[in-house]
């Protein structure tokens, strides 16, 4: 990008492990975009890495040589910089909140370079059933500036998922589920690693699904199955893959619990891309709901701009 095209302000999503960063205008357009495998993780390791060093370098040919006083161009950042470990730590704002709440909360690092002004916008916290996010909040205040009227449930699917209830433009509720990791411990560091391959069935995955909510406290004996079906089939039975019945029970049981909170007229959404949010939409569709995965960068983004127009004013 030429200099004659500098950004009016710069957004960026600092994950745990990557960071992405765009150059925005005015008028919300993106300019240019780069990302970096230094993450908050990356970063907390290395003595010699600083946050503001790793944005510098990955936005320097985006800013101009020098900029009189008070002309710095924005920075708004969300995500783990604001964590105890990152940059600075942004305190949680409490549910429930609105989305000018949370950009209202972002708090202003020192920096060395003067050609920028970072704002790093807060995560979320929970206190009566306790729950934190980092990142996710963005995203969330992302789909309600594209879609001010939902009322319901957002599923954020990742490691730990995240659902969060929307209501009257606040976010009202969430909760967090460690289906991702209790899937990759299972399937990698137990017994059930002996049963867990590539291959899929979707039968096999949607009947793992139904029966998480037909029988949600069997949860810890449907595991065993996984293992122990393969072990006692009679020669030539058709015994269902191991990763679709392991992957449908412990995103059926996240599933069936979120079901059992629904309100009359509450409806679902769902942000992501790839495998794990097809896997989610199936598992919706086996309950008769249907949501279509939405792309989390530009939902990110959206909630970026948001923040920044009222942190900027």
């Amino acid at each position: 990008m030429e200099q004659k095209t500098l950004p009016s302000w710069i957004a960026v999503d600092w994950g745990t492990s990557n960071l992405r960063v765009w150059a925005m205008d005015d008028s919300a357009n993106i300019l240019a975009t780069q990302s970096s495998p230094l993450g908050m993780n990356a970063i907390a390791g290395d003595e010699k890495l600083s946050f503001e060093g790793v944005l510098i370098d990955l936005i320097d040919r985006w800013l101009p040589t020098d900029v009189p006083d008070g002309q710095a161009i924005p920075v708004v950042i969300c995500g783990m910089a604001g964590a105890k470990q990152g940059w600075r730590e942004a305190p949680y704002c409490e549910v429930p909140t609105a989305p000018a709440d949370l950009a209202m909360g972002a708090v202003r690092p020192d920096v060395a370079d003067p050609r920028i002004s970072v704002s790093i916008l807060p995560g979320l916290c929970q206190r009566g059933d306790a729950d934190v996010m980092r990142g996710e909040e963005t995203q969330l205040v992302g789909f309600m500036a594209l879609h001010p009227d939902f009322s319901g449930w957002v599923c954020l699917p990742g490691t730990h998922s995240k659902w969060a209830r929307l209501s009257n433009g606040q976010i009202t509720a969430f909760r967090t589920y460690m289906s991702g990791e209790v899937f990759a411990l299972l399937s990698q560091n137990s017994i059930l690693r002996h049963s867990v391959d590539e291959t899929w069935d979707d039968g096999a995955f949607a009947d793992a699904v139904l029966a998480a909510k037909a029988q949600p406290s069997g949860f810890l004996h449907s595991l065993f199955t996984v293992r122990a079906g393969a072990l006692v089939a009679k020669d030539g039975a058709v015994v269902p893959p191991g990763a679709s019945v392991l992957s449908g029970a412990v995103i059926g049981a996240e599933i069936a619990d979120v079901l059992g909170l629904l309100k009359a007229g509450d409806e679902i959404a769902l942000i992501g891309a790839g495998k794990l949010a097809s896997l989610y939409q199936a598992a919706l569709l086996v309950h008769h709901h249907k949501a279509i995965p939405m792309d989390g960068a530009a939902i990110t983004l959206a909630g970026l701009t948001r923040a920044h127009r009222v942190v900027i004013g």
